[in-house]
């Protein structure tokens, strides 16, 4: 998924399954990116299914975020991508950064002859 490392960010901040308060302004500064980019990311991520989100309509009304899977798998999940890519190196050193506890059962998942 192209914006996978922005929800890999985004478990960091927040806990999966709880709904929290957040300004897209505040996604932004912590993405290092405009507003407008950030709005494009979230609305990404939510037709993909990894987040839900209800945008505050109208001044000063909050919009509310829900992760909807955890860190490690969506860590796993784009390992796996890099793999299918031939990008091997990548996909472990992803799973090393961001959830080193899924390590056994990528290396399974990567043994595994019917791959």
């Amino acid at each position: 998924m192209r914006y996978c490392h922005y929800y890999l960010q985004l478990c960091d901040l927040f806990s999966p399954e709880e709904l929290v308060e957040v300004r897209l302004s505040r996604l932004a500064d912590e993405w290092r990116i405009t507003t407008r980019y950030a709005k494009k990311i979230v609305q990404e991520l939510n037709r993909s299914g990894w987040i839900m989100w209800k945008p505050g309509v109208g001044r000063g009304n909050v919009s509310k975020l829900r992760l909807l899977h955890t860190k490690e798998h969506a860590a796993l999940g784009l390992a796996k991508e890099h793999v299918r890519k031939k990008k091997i190196k990548e996909a472990f050193v992803l799973i090393h950064t961001h959830a080193p506890e899924v390590k056994d059962n990528f290396v399974d998942w990567l043994t595994d002859p019917s791959l």
